[in-house]
């Protein structure tokens, strides 16, 4: 399983030190609308999304969009042409916020970047492999050591666009998971508030679908051992509480307080509960 999940987790360098343009990733999303396929120049061709002959963006915007969990691919990942096609989460971002304004698509979108399964190597090595490594402010040097003792390479250049995406408004600064001030690097625990109530319930569901299928319920600490729900995010046990308040309010996750550790119920799908994350939106 470990294994399988690192296959499928984005290498390293797939960004290419492109960053997530929310711009390109609104035309990589209207591209997987359409139903249409076709190599990296095709799409190139059809988004506008700028590419060369043999490298460009399409790449790097495709992953991330892979990643942040608004597309799959049908067919082979391998194949030159490529497939994509929305997520339930990617298709109520197309309808309701198509250029990810929205600190619920921002901040939704990263968490699927950190996640073990198909998010992107770098990101899940800082918000969930790495935490109690690194801890919540580290110094850019700290955070280039970690990652070089665990690719094997020399550290310059290693950390890429990852600070850099969240300190950005063409990328994802409304989000703003990480800043850097003075050389110390901040993590931004996710925001809780009643207008992300069902975002946060929809991607608890989604994880529990994905990690655990044949469970009915699910305790509370294998869910962040496995998936990263609280860890990611950077919840404190305070924080933790609030947001289980907070999405059971919204009768999408009952949890049992009566069995130790805690265990979440479901009480709907996750592609029905990704249809509602706006619904709460001021």
């Amino acid at each position: 399983m470990l294994k399988a999940a690192e296959h499928s987790r984005m290498p390293r360098n797939f960004h290419k030190t492109f960053k997530p343009e929310r711009h390109y990733i609104n035309a990589m999303l209207r591209y997987a609308a359409s139903g249409e396929e076709g190599d990296y120049q095709a799409i190139a061709a059809a988004t506008g999304i700028p590419t060369g002959t043999s490298s460009g963006k399409v790449p790097a915007i495709l992953d991330y969009c892979r990643g942040m969990g608004l597309i799959r691919f049908t067919g082979s990942d391998r194949s030159s042409i490529k497939k994509p096609d929305l997520t339930p989460f990617g298709r109520i971002v197309l309808l309701e916020d198509p250029y990810l304004k929205s600190t619920t698509s921002q901040w939704i979108a990263h968490l699927n970047l950190c996640g073990p399964l198909t998010g992107a190597d770098v990101w899940y090595h800082t918000f969930f492999a790495g935490t109690q490594a690194l801890g919540m402010n580290f110094s850019r040097s700290k955070l280039e050591t970690h990652l070089s003792v665990i690719y094997g390479i020399e550290k310059s250049g290693i950390i890429g666009p990852l600070v850099g995406t969240y300190e950005e408004d063409a990328a994802f600064k409304m989000c703003g998971a990480l800043s850097e001030i003075g050389g110390t690097i901040v993590r931004r625990p996710a925001p809780i508030g009643v207008e992300l109530g069902l975002a946060y319930g929809a991607w608890m569901l989604q994880l529990m679908s994905d990690h655990f299928p044949k469970l009915r319920q699910v305790p509370i600490t294998d869910l962040d051992a496995t998936a990263g729900w609280r860890t990611i995010p950077g919840w404190d046990v305070s924080s933790l509480q609030r947001v289980l308040e907070l999405v059971e309010r919204k009768g999408i996750i009952e949890v049992d307080r009566h069995m130790e550790p805690w265990l979440l119920i479901p009480k709907a799908g996750p592609d029905e509960a990704w249809g509602r994350i706006y619904d709460d939106m001021l």
